[in-house]
C-alpha cells in the first residue's frame, strides 16, 4: 500500500523531529492526504495571512510534503482534507529532509540511484487511512536539474526488494525542485 512521501531523517543523518509549517488549504480540487507533495497556491488565508498551499502537479515545482492536518474539532476522526474543504495542513518544507516513497511500477534499478525523478500522483489517497498515493515516477529518470526528487538509495527495510511487484520498492529521496530552497524563484 502506498503512503506518499514519509519523512525519515535529515540529509546529515540527524533525526527528523517533525518540524513543519502550518499552511492554509482552501477548497482543493482533489483531496489532500498526509504524504502529498504540495505547492504554493499563490495566496494566503485572508484573516491570518498564513501561506496557502495546493496539491502539486507531476513535473511541477513544489513547496513541501504534508505531514499532518490541524485537528477539526467538529470531526476528530478526520484523516484527510476532502475536495472542497478548507483548513490547515502541516507541511515539511526543509529541503534537507530525506523521504521514503514507493516507486510506481517496479522498474527502478540500483543504477538509478543518484538520478532525478518526477513524482506520480497515483489515483487519489486512501480515505480510510488518510494516506497519500503520491510516489516516484519510474519512467522519468534523468540528470536534469528540473526534475522533482533525487533518488538517494533503497530504503533499508526488511523485505524491500528492488524490482519487487506490488508493493513496489520503497526508495529514499530528497526534494530536488523546491520553491522553498534558498534563491528559488517565487510563484
Amino acid at each position: 500500500m502506498a503512503f506518499g512521501f514519509k519523512p525519515v531523517r535529515m540529509r546529515d543523518g540527524s533525526a527528523y523531529t517533525g518540524a513543519s509549517q502550518r499552511c492554509y488549504a482552501s477548497a482543493p480540487a482533489a483531496g489532500l492526504f498526509v504524504g502529498d507533495v504540495v505547492t504554493l497556491s499563490g495566496t494566503a488565508e485572508a484573516t491570518t495571512g498564513i501561506i496557502g498551499v495546493t496539491a502539486a502537479a507531476a513535473g511541477g515545482v513544489f513547496y513541501g510534503v504534508i505531514v499532518g492536518l490541524d485537528p477539526d474539532r467538529t470531526d476528530l476522526n478526520k484523516k484527510y482534507m476532502a475536495s472542497g474543504d478548507t483548513g490547515y495542513v502541516m507541511v515539511a518544507t526543509d529541503t534537507n529532509v530525506v523521504y521514503q516513497a514507493h516507486e510506481d511500477d517496479g522498474s527502478l534499478a540500483i543504477t538509478d540511484v543518484g538520478q532525478n525523478h518526477d513524482i506520480t500522483l497515483g489515483a487519489g489517497g486512501n480515505t480510510a487511512f488518510g494516506t497519500s498515493s503520491h510516489g516516484i515516477d519510474s519512467d522519468t529518470s534523468a540528470t536534469a536539474a528540473g526534475t522533482q526528487v533525487k533518488l538517494i538509495g533503497k530504503a533499508q527495510i526488511e523485505g524491500n526488494d528492488i524490482g519487487a511487484a506490488t508493493p513496489f520498492t520503497i526508495w529514499e529521496v530528497t526534494l530536488n525542485e523546491s520553491i522553498a530552497a534558498p534563491n528559488a524563484v517565487g510563484i
